[in-house]
């Protein structure tokens, strides 16, 4: 590479570093601004205009530059030469990385930038990036003095938020382990068959058994009470079931016959052996249901009608029917990410080894 460097020009050498860099970034702004030409604008207002002569001179740029590096793809130096940084950062793949990444972030940006605004700046009709008249954190205890005027206590109802949702997870994750053991590596008659029937049950949408299971929890007397957030979520679900089965049958069953052959039985291979192996799959389930549990919606809504009952959402949108100030809702949206990022940021390592659906052994 250092003789190609020499032979190689060094007009040539900052045409393929930039060329490497530059191509991907403009086909994302020819693939922008194409969209955006598709979209009707304001009246009055030149962005599709705009939008075509930057697609125009992006594209007309991205094609000189591509019949050019062509041209100079027939001799081998330049062929073989990459740019050190284009070797160190792959822009092929971070440019696009990047650009998704910055489409996910700017709404919560929004979100928090717009919390710690003041009300007047927040209820603005222009959006400014960064607060003009200063940072403030008013908002955030309005939320909580809004609750208290309507009768809505917020920090009961984060609790609630917790309890409704811990219960039955760290139950329900028991079971699915158990039952994702017993499929992956014990051996009973029509096991195949009962987890087909398992994995049936995913096929049936919670839309269509909302109405039955509500006139089954009447008929029980568990209406108005959090037991039908809490009794069903104990016996786990098909999808941690089938998830964590997987990650099972991915440990090799030679090292549950050397615990057999040391004296081990069925209980011992698995709290010695199969839950610390999957210790990744589980946290993942854990988090996925934490997130599930905590940020739903509809079924407080259904079968809570007491406001001590309420969980953190139901009690935010009631509340936030009552404001229309834009600081306080993004406040009061902000106050339920936090629980969420804190909980990522702790068992972010877990999470990326546990969905690969692998065990994670290696040889």
């Amino acid at each position: 590479m250092t003789s190609d460097k020499k032979v190689l020009s060094f007009p040539l050498r900052c045409f393929k570093g930039v060329y490497e860099f530059l191509r991907p970034v403009l086909n994302i702004v020819v693939v922008v601004c194409a969209f955006l030409c598709c979209l009707r604008p304001k009246a009055g207002s030149n962005a599709r205009l705009n939008s075509a002569l930057i697609l125009g001179v992006c594209a007309a740029l991205l094609l000189a530059m591509k019949i050019f590096h062509k041209w100079q793809m027939r001799k081998d130096v330049y062929r073989v030469y990459r740019a050190p940084a284009a070797r160190g950062l792959e822009p092929r793949q971070m440019v696009p990385l990047c650009f998704t990444t910055l489409i996910f972030m700017i709404p919560f940006y929004m979100v928090f930038i717009t919390a710690f605004k003041n009300s007047v700046e927040a209820n603005q009709i222009d959006f400014t990036w960064w607060p003009q008249q200063g940072i403030s954190v008013d908002s955030f205890r309005e939320v909580f003095t809004i609750g208290d005027i309507v009768g809505l206590n917020m920090l009961r109802a984060l609790l609630n938020s917790f309890v409704y949702t811990m219960i039955p997870l760290c139950m329900g994750l028991t079971v699915a382990c158990l039952a994702a053991y017993a499929f992956a590596k014990l051996r009973f008659r029509n096991k195949n068959r009962m987890y087909r029937m398992l994995i049936a049950t995913m096929m049936m949408p919670g839309c269509v058994t909302m109405a039955t299971g509500y006139m089954m929890y009447d008929w029980y007397h568990w209406t108005n009470s959090p037991l039908p957030l809490i009794i069903p979520g104990c016996f786990s679900g098909a999808g941690t079931v089938m998830f964590l089965r997987e990650y099972f049958m991915g440990i090799p069953d030679s090292m549950l016959e050397a615990a057999r052959i040391d004296g081990a039985g069925k209980w011992k291979c698995f709290w010695t052996i199969m839950i610390p192996m999957a210790r990744p799959a589980i946290v993942t389930q854990f988090v996925m249901g934490f997130i599930g549990g905590f940020n739903d919606f509809m079924g407080p809504l259904i079968y809570i009608n007491d406001p001590e009952g309420y969980t953190i959402q139901t009690a935010l949108n009631f509340m936030s029917s009552l404001t229309f100030d834009k600081s306080v809702t993004a406040a009061a949206c902000v106050i339920t990410l936090v629980p969420m990022l804190i909980l990522y940021m702790l068992f972010q390592k877990y999470i990326i080894n546990g969905i690969s659906l692998s065990s994670g052994l290696k040889g």
